[in-house]
């Protein structure tokens, strides 16, 4: 059933992305790549809701916050596809000493019934060997509402912002 739950999930995103992209094309000029391509709606309701509350538990250092938004069955993929455990996603954004700082920016997302996405770029800055460091990038969160629940993270996808000549700018 996990299994089943997993590809339903992956495949959903896979019908957002394609969505996204058949949308209207870039306007002329436009720089396409990276975090400049097409965007879904804007965020807003209880997608842009659950955004900010994942802005405010990791500024807050709060796990518990992050944990109880999670799914039992929540999947983290990194950049490469990996899927390590999701709450190893939580501890490390959660600890360190002095708290990491996330904004996001850049939010956008889409509901159907019980599920929904959400997807916003970000700045983290965080210590790390004794200097500050700025790290940026892209989160893509897929979402669903069990009948009398809050809404739950299932999927989360994340990537670093990267620039590679020739291809981002």
């Amino acid at each position: 059933m996990k299994r089943l739950t997993f590809l339903f999930l992956v495949f959903l995103l896979a019908m957002m992305c394609a969505v996204l992209v058949a949308q209207e094309p870039p306007a002329s000029g436009a720089r396409r790549g990276g975090m400049r391509g097409m965007q879904g709606p804007p965020a807003s309701g209880p997608m842009l809701d659950i955004a900010n509350k994942l802005v405010d538990a990791i500024n807050k250092q709060d796990t518990a916050a992050l944990q109880k938004m999670l799914a039992s069955d929540a999947v983290f993929l990194d950049e490469d596809g990996h899927a390590p455990p999701a709450l190893n996603w939580i501890v490390k954004l959660t600890a360190g000493t002095p708290a990491k700082q996330i904004e996001i920016s850049a939010t956008h997302s889409q509901m159907w019934g019980d599920a929904g996405w959400v997807s916003f770029n970000y700045t983290l800055t965080e210590t790390f060997q004794g200097q500050p460091k700025t790290v940026k990038g892209t989160a893509s969160i897929v979402l669903r509402k069990p009948l009398d629940a809050d809404w739950q993270i299932q999927l989360v996808h994340g990537a670093l912002y990267q620039k590679v000549a020739g291809i981002t700018q």
